[in-house]
């Protein structure tokens, strides 16, 4: 499977909403709590055209020939705000070639991320570290990992 990596565009707002929201299931307590509607709410496609028009964000996409594969989303250059790939798409460097394109553009050389239990693997493949265990806020349960390039 082939793809292309570009900076999303507020076209591309519908269908990465549809994908993260299509993994709602592995990072949000299991029943969501009622807080948790109000993360969910920053999933909309207009809630997502809104991050990728704003400067503090940059958002890049995996594209292949049936649509977006992947999405990564840095917010403030450093904070790894979404890393997500279509489960379909998995095992074929979509992820670490979107963090790699989004790192190399960012200008910073440390990161965090606020990882989903089952995404740790991912990141620590990365190179991320756990700093500290599980936590839970707004219905999300994650780990917090961080990033630091050896220079």
């Amino acid at each position: 499977m082939s793809f292309q990596i570009r900076p999303a565009n507020l076209g591309d707002s519908d269908e990465i909403s549809g994908l993260i929201t299509g993994w709602a299931h592995h990072y949000l307590e299991d029943p969501p709590p009622p807080e948790a509607a109000v993360f969910l709410a920053t999933l909309t496609p207009a809630a997502t055209a809104e991050r990728i028009a704003a400067a503090s964000y940059r958002y890049y996409i995996a594209e292949g020939a049936d649509g977006i594969l992947g999405v990564i989303a840095l917010r403030e250059g450093f904070h790894l705000y979404h890393l997500f790939v279509r489960e379909s798409a998995h095992g074929r460097g979509i992820a670490r070639s979107l963090w790699e394109r989004a790192k190399s553009e960012s200008g910073s050389d440390k990161f965090m991320v606020n990882s989903s239990l089952p995404a740790i693997p991912v990141y620590q493949r990365f190179g991320f570290v756990a700093k500290d265990g599980p936590q839970s806020k707004n219905g999300l349960v994650y780990v917090p990992m961080e990033y630091v390039h050896d220079r």
